[in-house]
């Protein structure tokens, strides 16, 4: 390589650092203090969390039935999913029975960040991305058809907790 290949190359990666900071200090500044996130279950918008107070609402959506935030006031939330193989014939070991056929994804809010803590696709690719409380690592899952983005700027008058929107 030469010298002007070496040149080129540190020139792109301060220009990259540099962009990142700023994004970064863009985010920051924007941010109004609250955290909310919003899951987004094949190009739907399903659930909008508070990831301080843990607050929710469920829009009015054809996938409503299928979330389950009864243990919100843990952080827990599970949302649809779409189901890449049937867990059934792995439950069914040592005399378990499994009733149902697992479907869905088990979210968790802590610590003012949402992550996936429990969904079924090939490599568990959604389980290995951090926790995030960033709007610029959104959890994107794509076998799961399920995208979660973080907004840092929403007034807490955009955000009406324990309802279900039509």
């Amino acid at each position: 390589m030469k010298r002007n290949d070496f040149l080129l190359i540190g020139i792109l990666i301060v220009i990259s650092v540099a962009s990142l900071l700023f994004f970064r200090l863009q985010e920051s500044t924007n941010a109004s203090g609250n955290l909310y996130a919003k899951i987004f279950y094949q190009n739907e918008l399903i659930l909008m969390i508070d990831m301080k107070t843990n607050d929710y609402i469920i829009y009015d959506t054809q996938y409503q039935g299928q979330i389950d935030a009864s243990r919100h006031e843990e952080g827990i939330y599970y949302v649809p999913g779409s189901v890449t193989s049937d867990m059934t014939e792995l439950y069914a070991v040592d005399d378990y029975a499994l009733a149902q056929q697992i479907v869905g994804i088990k979210l968790l809010v802590q610590d003012e960040k949402i992550s996936v803590v429990y969904q079924e696709s090939p490599r568990d690719l959604c389980q290995l991305q951090a926790p995030t409380n960033s709007s610029l690592r959104p959890i994107v899952c794509l076998p799961n058809e399920l995208v979660i983005n973080v907004f840092t700027d929403l007034s807490a008058s955009d955000f009406i907790p324990d309802a279900v929107m039509g």
